[in-house]
């Protein structure tokens, strides 16, 4: 890769499409080792390219690789240079080139979605630029609901807005109280089609049911 780059978990997760979880697991079982940078009063674990070039590779190469040859693999790869393409391990030589390119399109799409999104006020908040909407809001909608349902009920936004606070979120899950999987439209929607309301727009004598 064409330069060093240092990504949290979540970026590294979707960088490599896993779970931040798994990636956890791996730093605390000695598979790979992780930077800490100290955020607030919590240690944020950080992965290098290094880490993110082994994870890909061992994954090709699973039933190749023994134990030791997995420890012997990211060894040389801790020291070799992020813009060298080719490691010589032994008498195998591995070619990086294809496994590199993945990575800098995945980190590039992450770069660009993050200039879809901005963070504003004090707690840093993100919402999809240009726009005073919740990326992390519009994110759980989409996941509950669909795509086009976001569409409907927030007519000022484009596909490609709805799709990148989609993976945003992704890559920098919301800290704290999740946002619904449904906005109020739907569900007053759900509610009027289940007969919750009577002939003056009043919620009825209906008994409460689970909104699907």
């Amino acid at each position: 890769m064409s330069q060093v780059h240092h990504f949290t978990l979540s970026e590294a997760g979707y960088v490599l499409g896993r779970s931040p979880a798994v990636l956890n697991k791996a730093v605390d079982t000695g598979v790979i080792q992780a930077r800490q940078r100290k955020v607030g009063n919590a240690v944020q674990r950080l992965l290098g390219s290094a880490e993110l070039r082994f994870l890909r590779l061992a994954d090709e190469l699973d039933k190749d690789l023994t134990p030791a040859g997995r420890r012997r693999l990211y060894g040389a790869l801790r020291k070799l240079p992020s813009d060298a393409h080719k490691l010589r391990l032994g008498s195998l030589e591995l070619d990086l080139a294809r496994i590199d390119a993945d990575l800098e399109d995945r980190m590039a799409r992450l770069e660009a979605i993050r200039g879809r999104i901005e963070r504003k006020g004090d707690q840093g908040e993100a919402f999809i630029r240009g726009t005073t909407i919740a990326a992390h809001l519009i994110a759980a909608l989409a996941r509950g609901q669909g795509v086009d349902a976001v569409l409907a009920d927030f007519p000022s936004l484009t596909r490609d807005q709805v799709e990148a606070a989609v993976e945003y979120a992704k890559a920098y899950p919301k800290r704290g109280r999740p946002y619904p999987a449904q906005s109020l439209k739907s569900t007053l929607a759900v509610l009027a089609g289940a007969g919750a309301f009577d002939d003056d727009g009043d919620l009825g004598d209906v008994e409460p049911r689970a909104v699907p």
